[in-house]
C-alpha cells in the first residue's frame, strides 16, 4: 500500500496567515491580467478563456479555506483575528476578479457561443465544462458587469460591504457566550454529577450554565423550574446581539442588489440556481407540508398540555398555552413516561471516543472505505483535542485527511458544521505538487464527568452522522473543478446525503455495532453497587428510542417551516421599502408562534436562525427509503450512490442525477411517513 501524503501545516503564525493571503492576491491578480493580455474577445474559446480562469479559480478554491479554518477553530484570539482579515481580503480580491469588464468579455463570448451550439445539438445534460461556463458567466452578471455609473457603483460597494459582514458575523460566532448563574434549588432536576461538574460564580453560590448547546440543552431539556427554563432559552437565542444589525443590514442590502440586477428579490436571484427555481413553487410546498402536518401537530401539542396540566396543579403554571422553552422539557417526559426512553441511560452506550471510532466503520462499510487513524506531529493538528484519519477507498487509492474536533472550548465555533479545508484538485498548477482533500467536522459535544468519560446523546449521535455525511462528500468528491467540488451542489440540495446519513442512528444493528457501555472501556472504574450493565445497549433500550422516533415530529418539522417562511418572507418581500421598514425580530416570533402553535415571550425580542429548506429532508426520505431501508448496510447500494450522486458533486443537474437514481421524480410521501402524517 502506497504511503499517504505528508498532513497540512496548521502550526502558523499571523504573519504567516497574511503572506499566503498576499501570495494569492498577486498571483490572481497577475495571472487575471496574463489572460486578458494575450486572448480578445473574438479568438476566445474554452480552452484559451474558461480553463485559465478555471486554474485561477481552483488555485483560490483551494486555500481560502485553509485561511477561513482558523477563524472558527484556532484557540489563538490573534490567529482567529488575522484569519478574518485575510479572509475578508481574499474575497474582496475573488469578487473583483469578477468585476473585470474585459475578462467577462471573454467568458461572455465563449458562452453565446455556447449557446448557440446547444440551439441546434438535443437537450442532454450538460457536461462539467458547459456547467462552468454558464456558472462563470452568471457569476460575472450577478456581479453588475451590465450595469452603469452610479448604479454599478452602488452595487460594487454592496457586493464588498457584504463580505465585510458575513466576515463580522463569524467572528462574533466564535467570540464567548458567557454564562447564565443560578442557584442549585433554580436547577432541580438537573442531575447531582452534572450539577457538581459546573463552575461556581467567584463571589456567590451560584452555578455557571455556559450558553453553548450542550449546557443549554441540558437545561431546556431536564431543568423542572420553568423560569430557568425560560432565562436560559431567552439567553441563548439573544447570545451574539451585534449580529442582529449585521443580520439586517445583509438583508437589506441583498434585497437592494438583486433589484438593481434587475430581479424583482433576493430569492427570485437565488431560485435559478436551485432544483425549485422559484420562490412561488417553494411557498407552494411549504403550504403543503403544512397542511400535512397541523393536524399531526395538533395532536401532539393536547399530549404535552396533558403533562403540563399536572405541573399546573401543583401551582407551578397559571397560562394553558405551551411555552417555546417548554418544548424540549416536556417532550422529554413524555419519551421517559410514555415510552421509556431515557437519554441519560441511553447515553451511557455511547462514549464519544469509542462510538465515533465505529461510526467511521459504518461509513467504510456503506462507502466501500478505509479510515485509519493517523499519528500526528502538534504542528500537524490546530488543538491536542483533534484527530486526523487517513480515508482510501476499496482499492487503496488515497483520499483525502479527515479531521475530528468535537469537544467545546473558548474562541471555538459554536455548533456543529463540516468545515472544508481543501477540495480536490484533478490538476497540478504551475507544476507544483496536488494537494489532497482536507476536510474537518467541527462539533461541540458533551465534556467527561468526574466519574464518566464523554458521552454522546442520542441527538449528538444524530449530529455527527450528519456532519461526517458532509466530510464524506467532501472526501468522495471529484470534479473536474474545486467549484462543483463534493458538497458544492444547489443550495436547496446540499443537505440531503447528510439527512440521508441520519437515518443510520435509527436502525437497530447500527445502533448496536456503535454501541459499548462506558464502564467497559473507560478509566472510570464501575463502581456502582448494582450489576454492571451489559457490553452493548440492550434490544429494550434500543426499541424503546425507535419506537419515539415520530414523537413529536409534526410540531418539531413545523419549526422547520416556520425558519423557511421567514427566510422567504424577507428575501421575498413585495418591495424594497417593505424590507426596510421590516420588524424582522416580530416577524420572526409571529411565524414561528402561529407555525408551531408554541408560544414565546410576548416581547418583541429578535431571534433569528438559520436552517435548512424542507425540501432537502423530502429527498433524503425518499432515497432512504426506496434505495437504504431494506438493507441499510449494503455496500452495492452504497457504491452506486457514492459513484451517481457524491463524487459528481455539483458538476452534474442534480435534479437529473437524482431522478437517475431513483428511477423516477422525487415525491413527498416518503417524508410524510416518515413523520407519521401518512399510516
Amino acid at each position: 500500500m502506497a504511503s499517504i501524503p505528508e498532513p497540512p501545516n496548521f502550526n502558523i503564525s499571523p504573519s504567516t496567515l497574511l503572506e499566503i493571503a498576499t501570495g494569492l492576491i498577486n498571483h490572481l491578480q497577475q495571472a487575471s491580467n496574463d489572460l486578458i493580455s494575450r486572448v480578445s474577445p473574438q479568438n476566445a474559446t474554452f480552452e484559451n478563456s474558461i480553463r485559465p480562469l478555471a486554474d485561477i479559480d481552483n488555485e483560490i478554491k483551494a486555500k481560502v479555506q485553509y485561511l477561513a479554518l482558523f477563524q472558527a477553530v484556532s484557540p489563538s484570539p490573534e490567529m482567529r483575528k488575522a484569519s478574518s482579515t485575510v479572509v475578508n481580503m481574499v474575497d474582496k480580491a475573488y469578487l473583483g476578479l469578477f468585476q473585470i469588464p474585459s475578462l467577462f468579455a471573454l467568458v461572455n463570448a465563449v458562452y453565446k457561443k455556447q449557446a448557440e451550439e446547444n440551439n441546434h445539438a438535443e437537450k442532454n445534460a450538460k457536461s462539467e465544462d458547459q456547467k462552468l461556463v454558464e456558472r462563470f458567466h452568471s457569476m460575472f452578471m450577478e456581479n453588475g458587469l451590465e450595469l452603469q455609473g452610479e448604479q454599478q457603483d452602488r452595487f460594487l460597494w454592496i457586493s464588498k460591504r457584504l463580505i465585510e459582514l458575513r466576515v463580522a458575523f463569524m467572528e462574533n460566532l466564535s467570540s464567548d457566550p458567557g454564562y447564565v448563574w443560578k442557584e442549585d434549588c433554580e436547577l432541580e432536576g438537573i442531575a447531582a454529577e452534572t450539577l457538581k461538574a459546573l463552575p461556581i460564580h467567584s463571589s456567590t453560590t451560584q452555578r455557571g450554565i455556559k450558553l453553548k448547546k450542550p449546557d443549554i440543552t441540558m437545561v431546556l431539556t431536564r431543568c423542572h423550574i420553568a423560569e430557568t427554563r425560560k432565562d436560559v432559552f431567552l439567553r441563548s437565542q439573544n447570545i451574539f446581539p451585534d449580529n442582529l444589525e449585521i443580520f439586517n443590514e445583509a438583508v437589506i442590502l441583498r434585497d437592494e442588489s438583486a433589484r438593481l440586477l434587475g430581479f424583482s428579490s433576493f430569492a427570485a436571484q437565488k431560485s435559478r440556481h436551485k432544483m425549485i427555481t422559484s420562490p412561488h413553487d417553494v411557498d407552494q410546498l411549504l403550504d403543503e407540508l403544512y397542511n400535512n402536518l397541523q393536524p399531526l401537530a395538533q395532536e401532539e401539542l393536547e399530549n404535552l398540555k396533558l403533562l403540563r396540566r399536572g405541573d399546573e396543579e401543583d401551582g407551578e403554571y397559571s397560562s394553558p398555552s405551551l411555552y417555546l422553552w417548554d418544548f424540549d422539557y416536556y417532550n422529554d417526559r413524555l419519551l421517559r413516561e410514555k415510552y421509556n426512553t431515557d437519554h441519560e441511560l441511553i447515553a451511557e452506550y455511547f462514549p464519544a471516543e469509542i462510538t465515533i471510532q465505529r461510526m467511521l466503520k459504518v461509513f467504510e462499510t456503506i462507502f466501500s472505505l478505509s479510515i485509519v487513524l493517523v499519528e500526528v506531529t502538534k504542528e500537524q493538528v490546530w488543538h491536542p483535542d483533534v484527530r486526523a484519519f487517513s480515508v482510501r477507498d476499496e482499492e487503496s487509492a488515497f483520499l483525502g485527511f479527515l479531521y475530528l474536533d468535537i469537544y467545546p472550548r473558548e474562541g471555538k465555533y459554536n455548533h456543529a458544521a463540516n468545515f472544508n479545508i481543501y477540495p480536490f484538485k484533478s490538476y497540478s498548477f504551475a507544476g507544483k505538487q496536488t494537494q489532497p482533500v482536507a476536510t474537518a467536522l467541527v462539533c461541540n459535544v458533551s465534556h467527561s464527568s468526574s466519574d464518566k468519560p464523554a458521552l454522546l446523546q442520542h441527538r449528538e449521535l444524530i449530529t455527527i452522522f450528519h456532519e461526517l455525511g458532509h466530510g464524506i462528500h467532501d472526501l468522495l468528491g471529484r470534479s473536474k473543478y474545486a467549484i462543483f467540488h463534493g458538497h458544492r451542489t444547489v443550495a436547496d440540495f446540499v443537505e440531503a446525503p447528510s439527512q440521508l446519513l441520519e437515518y443510520w442512528c435509527w436502525v437497530p444493528e447500527c445502533l448496536q455495532m456503535l454501541s459499548c457501555h462506558y464502564s467497559y472501556v473507560s478509566d472510570k472504574k464501575w463502581s456502582s453497587t448494582t450489576v454492571q450493565p451489559p457490553r452493548e445497549i440492550p434490544d429494550d433500550l434500543v426499541h424503546s428510542l425507535i419506537a419515539a422516533k415520530a414523537v413529536n415530529q409534526g410540531i418539531l418539522t413545523l419549526r422547520q417551516i416556520a425558519f423557511s417562511k421567514f427566510d422567504m418572507q424577507i428575501h421575498c418581500p413585495n418591495s424594497h421599502s417593505f424590507i426596510q421598514s421590516m420588524r424582522t425580530g416580530e416577524v420572526y416570533n409571529s411565524l414561528l408562534q402561529r407555525t408551531t402553535l408554541l408560544q414565546g415571550p410576548g416581547d418583541k425580542r429578535n431571534r433569528l436562525m438559520i436552517n435548512s429548506p424542507p425540501s432537502t429532508r423530502i429527498l433524503a426520505a425518499d432515497i432512504w427509503l426506496s434505495n437504504f431501508r431494506s438493507n441499510p448496510m449494503s455496500p452495492e447500494v452504497g457504491l452506486r450512490y457514492r459513484q451517481m450522486i457524491l463524487a459528481p458533486g455539483g458538476s452534474q443537474n442534480e435534479m437529473m442525477a437524482l431522478e437517475a437514481f431513483l428511477g423516477r421524480s422525487p415525491t413527498l410521501e416518503a417524508y410524510l411517513r416518515d413523520l407519521g402524517a401518512r399510516e
